[in-house]
This record gives C-alpha cells, structure tokens and sequence, in this order.
C-alpha cells in the first residue's frame, strides 16, 4: 500500500495520485512522493570521489530557499527495489550512464544494451535536442537521471513504433496543461510510454495566483560541464537563476577548481567509465 503525505498546498500535480493508482507511475515504497521547494540540487558527482566548494551550495541556495539537495545514488538505492529486470535497457549518455552505475552498485541485475547519446545545444538560453546515432535496438526499458520538460527523452522515444518503460531517478511534478509539449498531465506522463518509473518527484512552490511555479533542477555533474564549457548556459541560464552575470562569474570561479576527471572519462568514453568505476 502506497501512502502519500502531502505537507504543503500543491496544484500541477494532482494528476499524480490518479497515475499512481493505475500504476502508470510507480516511485519507491514508504517515502512522500513528491518534494515542494525552489532549487533541487541533484547531488551525482560527490559518489565518484569529487569534491565540490564548501561556497558551492551557499552561493546556490541564496535567492532560491528551499534548497533541496538529493544524492543520486540513494535515489537509485531505493529504486531497485521496483525495477523490473531486462538485457533489454537503453541508457542516455551522461547522467543515464551514471544512474545505471548507481543502480548497479546497489544490486540492480538488468543489464545495458545500448547506450544513446542525445545532443542539447542552447539558443538563447532555449535548449534544442537532437539524437547523435540513431538506436538500433528496440528496448523495454530506457534509463536518465533527470526528466524535466521530457523533450530530451522525448526526442528518443519517437523513435520507437511500440510503447517502452521510463526510468529516471528525479522528475519534475510540475507538467503544464494541455496536450502540447513533452509531457502531458496523464498516465506516464511521456508519450509512447507504459510506464514510468522514479525515485523522487519535486514541484515548485505556490505563487500568488495559487499555482506552483516550474521547480529548478540542477545536476551538479551537468553544471560542472555546461558553466565551465558553455558560455551560453553561464550568460543566460546561470545568469537569470542565480541573480545577474556577476553572480554567474561567482559559480564559474567555484566550480574551475574541481577536477573534473571522472566525468571527462564518462563523456570521452562511457563503456570505459563503467568498467573503470566496477561495472562490466
């Protein structure tokens, strides 16, 4: 038995408790299912021996209380436990690689197939995918890290003539209405999708107009790459969230200092990062 708590008034996600009940979306047993704040921190570096500023999270958080942050392997930890098993998984490059190393580490028995690597550029602070090879195996079951507006995994699944499974270890409750977009306000959420399956679902707060604003997620993984190789994703995005270009330099001088080696491997060649971090 599933019991949701909800502590805080929510809006964008009603829908959940209906797509739970079908089991059209299935979280992890006996914790709250989704998270109310204004920045989630997706924490998938600090596991690989990274260690990020002391100043990195204070500088994060100002402006943007709450602050959540959620430890990627944990998450995986307390997904396993609902996964179905297949030799069927296609895993996206970078955090779909990563989340399959913490899903293995903590006794997941599926094993990878394919791995695809989709392509997001950012036109004026606006991203566009698009897939680098297509797939060559129809799976059952597809695995990222994070699902936000979905057009990342979106931009893959119309690839496929027959419905698949989702998994993610973080997604965003906050679906707009309608039938335009990625994600739509009804059973998995994804289209050409059965299933999805997450370890933790956050939303924003409520505003004035009573309805919750678009929750931010942040990779430190993805912010370790984009701020430091992106001057685009610093000027705009980084820029607007975390209070002007100043602000942004801030982050950028934080996170210059890191070294960067375990996820340089992943990006130059995942199937080697897997091996070299014990998964085969």
């Amino acid at each position: 038995m599933l019991i949701v708590v909800i502590g805080q008034p929510r809006y964008s996600d009603k829908y959940l408790s209906e797509s739970l009940r079908k089991g059209s979306v299935k979280v992890p047993f006996g914790r709250e299912y989704s998270e109310i704040g204004t920045l989630f921190v997706f924490d998938d570096v600090t596991s690989l021996g990274m260690n990020c500023p002391s100043d990195l999270l204070k500088t994060l958080s100002e402006n943007n209380s709450p602050t959540f942050v959620f430890k990627a392997e944990e998450l995986a930890q307390s997904l396993v436990e609902i996964l179905p098993v297949t030799d069927k998984l296609t895993v996206l490059d970078g955090g779909g690689v990563l989340s399959y190393l913490f899903l293995k580490k903590s006794g997941y028995s599926g094993s990878l197939q394919e791995i695809i690597k989709v392509n997001r550029e950012y036109f004026e602070g606006r991203p566009s995918c698009f897939l680098e090879q297509k797939p060559k195996n129809s799976p059952e079951l597809i695995l990222d890290d994070i699902l936000a507006s979905g057009q990342t995994l979106n931009t893959l699944l119309i690839e496929y003539s027959v419905p698949t499974e989702v998994v993610c270890l973080m997604a965003s409750a906050n679906v707009p209405k309608g039938k335009e977009g990625y994600r739509f306000r009804e059973g998995s959420t994804l289209p050409n999708t059965k299933r999805l399956y997450c370890g933790q679902f956050v939303n924003g707060l409520v505003d004035e107009n009573k309805s919750n604003r678009k929750p931010a997620i942040l990779s430190l993984r993805y912010l370790l790459t984009k701020a430091v190789d992106k001057g685009d994703y610093s000027e705009a995005y980084l820029a607007k969230k975390f209070g002007g270009q100043e602000r942004a330099r801030e982050i950028c001088s934080l996170l210059n200092g890191v070294n960067r080696e375990p996820i340089d491997l992943l990006r130059r060649n995942p199937r080697r990062f897997l091996l070299e971090y014990g998964v085969r």
